[in-house]
């Protein structure tokens, strides 16, 4: 009976929690994964689905956008660390900062 009541209890007082990670996808494959790219009937379709996880996995563009830039001019960008090589872009290209931010996923105005 003891059992029965603190577990009650445990359950009403301590507020439970829905954690994004648990339910729902961790990566953008995982994401088209659960998504079901290969069930998609159009390209339309599977285009909307990748700009879907795109949205909710941000950070996959991000590291490819940073990647690319980095395979491309490995002597220019190879050993700069990711916020001075976005500095030098931004410059170079004169991004805004949200801009920068949202293709890159750093701020240049507030890293180190």
């Amino acid at each position: 009976m003891k059992i029965l009541l603190t577990t009650l209890v445990l359950l009403t007082v301590f507020p439970t929690y829905s954690l994004g990670g648990w339910f729902g996808s961790d990566t953008y494959e995982e994401c088209l994964l659960d998504e079901g790219v290969k069930d998609a009937k159009t390209n339309a379709g599977v285009s909307a689905i990748k700009e879907a996880c795109k949205k909710m996995h941000p950070e996959y563009m991000w590291e490819r956008n940073i990647n690319s830039i980095r395979t491309r001019y490995p002597k220019s960008y190879g050993d700069l660390s990711d916020c001075d090589l976005v500095k030098k872009v931004q410059r170079i290209l004169k991004y805004s900062d949200k801009y920068t931010f949202d293709r890159y996923g750093v701020n240049p105005s507030t890293c180190d």
